[in-house]
């Protein structure tokens, strides 16, 4: 009987490491907007947990913004409801 609640023990930690892996997996750490198109249609709060550039900037459709351009930033935009419209760099 203890075997079986082992087997299922070390079968549950596996899925859980597999589960925490493929979250972090998703993303890039540098500006590449493909990366990062799973997210288009997702709420803003979808950033949470994934791995982004060191500079991540998340804008309304019609926020103000600075103009300089950094092409190691990623920009989200979102719209008033806060759905992730478009994701560019710079």
């Amino acid at each position: 009987m203890k075997w079986i609640a082992l087997a299922a023990l070390m079968t549950a930690t596996a899925c859980i490491s597999e589960t925490e892996e493929s979250a972090e997996m998703k993303g890039s750490e540098t500006c590449d907007p493909a990366a990062f198109e799973f997210l288009i249609g997702q709420p803003k709060e979808a950033l949470e947990g994934i791995t982004t550039p060191e500079m991540v900037r998340v804008l309304g459709e019609h926020a103000a913004m600075t103009m300089d351009h950094r092409p190691e930033r990623l920009n989200v935009f979102h719209d008033d409801e806060g759905t992730i419209i478009r994701i560019t760099c710079g």
